[in-house]
């Protein structure tokens, strides 16, 4: 009876994670996993982490991670029905296995639910209930203790009723997580390469490739000898913390950092080319180069449409134009079934083309263009623009320069 009830004891004071009975609602779920305790001491970095993509891991950023997933589930796309083979009739027939490839990173805490909770989740994201999506996100809990432990069999799992980061300190204020405990790999870039890596190709029904940021990092910025983590360039400095920055809803903060961390570079040449003896042809050439300094591949694929644009723009004097031109910097997926460019991390197996910017590898450009004979100034327009989706953009640089074919 005395054990029995200590038994009790110790299951009230301290909350049950991944153990035990699973979840039965999406509402009990929250609760296993509610955060909202950690604002009363930590109100700052809980305010960043409101502002950041891990808030709103089943909506995304501009609502495509919502969008994609609902694709995925309905079996949208005709050439890309994923799900066709997998007992997948209607929206019903959903369970956790089916969403497991996008959950262990978007929503890890649905494994400890049951399969009645997952189809609650998946009918959420396709009607886009956001009431739902809202409530169901990584936040505390999940970096600092379900996933703060990578190495299991040395380290073990993740305690019930502690808070695991870079100190362990002991004592912890909080009734439902009484203890902190040191974790060394949180301080380190495979902590968050445990999501920003890919594609899942093994331990998954259906891999998924969302990014491959930690891949890139390991094998583009590296090697040049940097030694700079994804925790400093993402979490300690000005504007940085627990918001994770780039917020790309938040378009002022993606524009500073983009112009930080982007360089263009533009140069400009009029003459008349002389292909013989007697003739003449009047033209501009543009060269520009475009340098990143950013860790890893920029951008990375997630939502899939990501890209940065290099426009170039040449008019006369009185503003009509001469050329357009576009090149395009962003890596291109193949399915594994055939040579098509595919978006969507459902779709996306590998890669077919990668034209992203890379670390410290300047990307440059040549563009010649021919003049009709009475023109001989015209003005050159170069525009280093991010486009995160169609209609949505931002330019992160823009050189005008006047070109002159006279001295």
């Amino acid at each position: 009876m005395i054990a029995q009830i200590v038994l009790l004891a110790v299951l009230l004071i301290v909350p049950s994670l991944s153990y035990g009975e699973k979840a039965a609602s999406i509402d009990e779920l929250v609760k296993r996993y509610d955060s909202t305790s950690c604002k009363q001491c930590h109100a700052e970095i809980h305010t960043q982490w409101e502002r950041s993509h891990h808030h709103k891991t089943l909506i995304g950023t501009k609502g495509r991670t919502a969008s994609t997933w609902a694709a995925y589930l309905t079996l949208a796309l005709p050439e890309d029905k994923v799900l066709k083979k997998s007992g997948v009739k209607d929206i019903k027939d959903v369970q956790f296995r089916h969403m497991k490839p996008c959950t262990v990173c978007h929503l890890p805490q649905l494994e400890d639910a049951t399969d009645e909770v997952a189809n609650e989740v998946a009918k959420a994201i396709v009607n886009n209930d956001t009431k739902i999506l809202e409530k169901l996100s990584i936040n505390c809990i999940i970096c600092h203790n379900k996933r703060a432990i990578v190495r299991h069999f040395r380290d073990g799992d993740p305690e019930k009723g502690v808070i695991y980061g870079p100190r362990g300190i002991g004592a912890h204020g909080d009734k439902g997580f009484p203890t902190a405990k040191k974790s060394n790999i949180m301080t380190d870039p495979a902590f968050c390469g445990q999501c920003h890596s890919g594609p899942n190709l093994i331990g998954f029904d259906e891999p998924m490739y969302c990014v491959s940021n930690f891949d890139s990092y390991l094998h583009g910025y590296v090697p040049l000898g940097k030694t700079e983590t994804c925790q400093d360039c993402h979490m300690r400095g000005e504007n940085l913390g627990h918001s994770f920055p780039p917020v790309y809803d938040d378009e002022k903060l993606t524009v500073e950092r983009l112009k930080k961390w982007i360089d263009l570079e533009v140069s400009t040449l009029g003459y008349e080319f002389r292909p013989t003896v007697q003739s003449l042809v009047p033209g501009v050439v543009i060269k520009t180069k475009v340098t990143s300094r950013i860790g890893h591949r920029y951008p990375d694929g997630c939502p899939s449409p990501n890209r940065v644009t290099l426009d170039v723009l040449v008019r006369d004097a009185g503003g009509k134009e001469l050329f357009k031109d576009q090149k395009i910097y962003m890596p291109q997926s193949g399915n594994g079934y055939s040579q098509a460019m595919v978006y969507g991390a459902f779709a996306k197996l590998g890669l077919l083309r990668d034209t992203s910017l890379q670390p410290f590898m300047p990307a440059q450009e040549t563009f010649e263009i021919k003049l009709p004979e009475e023109v001989r100034k015209v003005v050159a327009e170069v525009k280093l623009v991010f486009r995160h989706l169609p209609g949505d953009e931002v330019v992160i640089h823009k050189v005008t320069r006047e070109v002159s074919l006279d001295r």
